[in-house]
Order: structure tokens, then sequence, then C-alpha cells
């Protein structure tokens, strides 16, 4: 029995490196980073920034705690896997973003990510001012851009 689970562990090893190895190819084939609108450009600066590793950005269905209560509409599995990568997120310690655009205006957004603390006391998100040099060229704008393009669906509210 025990080589059994160990050939199973094994394979579901190998099949994550297959997908891991395949969506990296996806990303090298994608288009250039300066032909992406603000909104793809801001979610690249979401990736590469590790916000997913505090955020998550999807709604769990009514029943499942308070989710549709503090964070909106309940996300569908497809509207969560439309995208690749997927950001669907596992861990919460800062809140769901997925209808970040609808609960939270442009300017608050970016206050919030030059200074947390100012907006949310206590807060341990750590500041990103850093993306608003002018140094970086728009990152600041272009995540400002993607989280403000996090809304349900038209018709689910």
């Amino acid at each position: 029995m025990r080589r059994r689970w160990v050939g199973y562990s094994l394979a579901g090893l190998v099949a994550g490196l297959g997908f891991s190895w395949s969506l990296s190819r996806e990303e090298l084939n994608a288009p250039a980073e300066r032909d992406l609108d603000a909104v793809d450009r801001g979610r690249l600066v979401y990736i590469a920034e590790g916000c997913i590793h505090c955020h998550s950005q999807y709604v769990r269905p009514e029943g499942v705690g308070r989710d549709a209560e503090l964070w909106g509409p309940p996300t569908s599995p497809e509207r969560a896997l439309e995208q690749r990568p997927v950001l669907i997120g596992n861990r919460r310690q800062g809140p769901d973003l997925a209808n970040v655009g609808m609960r939270r205006p442009k300017e608050w957004n970016r206050l919030h990510l030059i200074n947390p603390g100012r907006l949310v006391p206590g807060s341990r998100m750590p500041s990103f001012a850093h993306l608003f040099d002018s140094g970086n060229e728009d990152r600041g704008e272009t995540l400002l851009a993607y989280l403000d393009s996090l809304k349900p669906p038209e018709g689910i509210r």
C-alpha cells in the first residue's frame, strides 16, 4: 500500500512540475509588457510584488464563513480560473481583493499602498511607496488600474 501512495505522490509531483514548466513557457511566449494595457501590466506588478502571498482573490460561496458579508459577492469557479496564472491565493493575512475595485476608490488604494498604517492603524502590510517613485515608471499607477478592475461581473453586486 505504501508503494502505491509513493507512486501517486511522485506522479503528482511530476504533473506539478509539468504544469509549472508549461506556465513558464506560456509566460515566455506572452506579448511584450509594453504591448499590454495598464490593467494587464498592473497584474504583472501584483504578481512581481508578491501580493498573492497575503491576499486572496476568491470570495468563498455563501455558507462558508463571512466572505460575502466582508468582501462582496462570491467568485464563481469559472471566473477564478479564467486567468493564467490563477491568483486565487491560499492565505489571507490581508483582506480578499476579488472585489476591491467595488469596495475602495483608486485614491484610497494609492494612499494605502504608500502608507498602510495611516489608513489602517496596526496594519502589517509593508509600504509599497517605491512603486510610485519616478524611477519605477508607472508601476504604481498600473497596480492601481489592476486593483480598480477587480470587480464582480456586471449584474452581480
